[in-house]
């Protein structure tokens, strides 16, 4: 186990603290990492073969996963607000959620209009806010990089920058 050591988070367009890890901090942050680092949030999205339901559907995970997380790891993770615990709760309320908030539904309901002929993919191509979504998860998939690499420095592991 890494000495602990202090670390400096910066996540462009966000935030940018320093915290001290424990040892289930880093333990907490190394699980959440293999999860985010692997999930389409945080790689090269192809719009030619890419979902953007399940851009949306694993990002709503990452809520799951984290709680999950959290609540295995304890109250030693939220020892105070630089904490891992509740930069990682900030980091879905903040981050997160207003994505989702702000595409959920709204592809939800061009998705009930989906004729049975047509291919979901081929579907998703053709709403009319389609570049919009992937313009605005470009952008989300800066911050979660930042967070992924933060992630991975609390846990005290060597990652790709």
């Amino acid at each position: 186990m890494p000495k602990t050591k202090e670390v400096t988070l910066s996540i462009p367009g966000w935030l940018s603290v320093t915290l001290e890890p424990n040892d289930v901090e880093r333990q907490a942050a190394w699980k959440l990492y293999v999860e985010l680092g692997t999930r389409v949030a945080s790689q090269p999205f192809e719009r030619s073969t890419g979902s953007v339901r399940a851009v949306l559907d694993s990002l709503y995970s990452v809520f799951v996963l984290t709680r999950s997380i959290l609540r295995e790891a304890g109250p030693d993770v939220a020892c105070s607000e630089h904490s891992f615990g509740p930069l990682a709760i900030r980091f879905l309320t903040e981050i997160l959620a207003p994505f989702l908030l702000r595409w959920h539904e709204p592809l939800r309901e061009y998705e009930g209009q989906r004729k049975a002929e047509t291919s979901i993919i081929g579907h998703e191509r053709n709403w009319d806010r389609y570049a919009d979504m992937c313009t605005d998860f470009a952008k989300l998939q800066v911050q979660v990089q930042g967070y992924v690499n933060a992630l991975a420095d609390i846990a005290g592991v060597s990652h790709a920058a």
